[in-house]
């Protein structure tokens, strides 16, 4: 069992995150109108894939308590539960828990105080929206970025078995929350300086939530395989 956490195949966690963000620029730079309607829609390939990218993390992270109901502290597991159940809410407003997809009229109950009149709650508070993708932020920033930067600094390995080892991010998740963190930074600064670094257009939020989405499911992967690689 691999100690630095790569148990996974590495053109998942590596090439797979890295090659879909070439292919996003390269498609919009040879084609923007293309790129609009069929990659950056409400009904494209950025906002599809990231529900089905997160069906793999409620799948894993359903998988994780009884696989691990031997080596895993019971707080573990029902964390493991928690961030499948994040996935599944964060799958279902992105399709405005199917709206998208089948196109029903918003009720009228719902309509009256979501923003953007659809079948989804993140559009009526912030406490259903910023603050939750704030949480995640930090999370991806902390847990997936800087302590794992400081162990391949430090050539330091989570010791296999101990609460840190399941707990905390594998270093395979490093490149999707790099490129999770780093793809708003064109937005942001847009946002604050009125520039923009690109002279096309991306909507930069949804390319990042579509690499959150990547993070929690190869999270959650990575854990069940290392449960497996254990009963092996």
């Amino acid at each position: 069992m691999s100690s630095s956490g790569h148990e996974l195949p590495r053109w998942l966690w590596l090439w797979a995150p890295l090659l879909f963000l070439v292919f996003l620029l390269i498609v919009n730079l040879i084609d923007q109108a293309f790129f609009q309607k069929w990659i950056q829609s409400e009904q494209g390939l950025v906002e599809l894939a990231t529900p089905l990218v997160l069906v793999f993390g409620m799948i894993y992270g359903a998988r994780i308590p009884a696989a691990g109901r031997m080596y895993l502290p019971a707080w573990i597991r029902l964390w493991a539960v928690a961030v499948a159940l994040a996935c599944l809410y964060f799958a279902g407003e992105e399709l405005s828990w199917g709206q998208q997809l089948f196109g029903w009229s918003t009720p009228e109950s719902i309509g009256r105080i979501n923003d953007q009149n659809e079948t989804n709650i993140h559009n009526i508070s912030s406490w259903f929206d910023q603050k939750p993708r704030l949480l995640l932020e930090l999370w991806v920033l902390i847990g997936g970025i800087i302590l794992p930067a400081i162990r391949i600094w430090k050539n330091d390995h989570l010791i296999p078995g101990s609460w840190q080892y399941w707990f905390l991010p594998a270093s395979l998740c490093l490149p999707s929350a790099l490129i999770a963190v780093l793809v708003k930074i064109p937005e942001r600064i847009k946002d604050v300086f009125g520039l923009s670094p690109f002279s096309y257009e991306i909507r930069w939020s949804e390319a990042q939530e579509l690499y959150f989405a990547g993070f929690l499911s190869l999270y959650l992967a990575s854990i069940y395989a290392r449960l497996r690689q254990r009963d092996a």
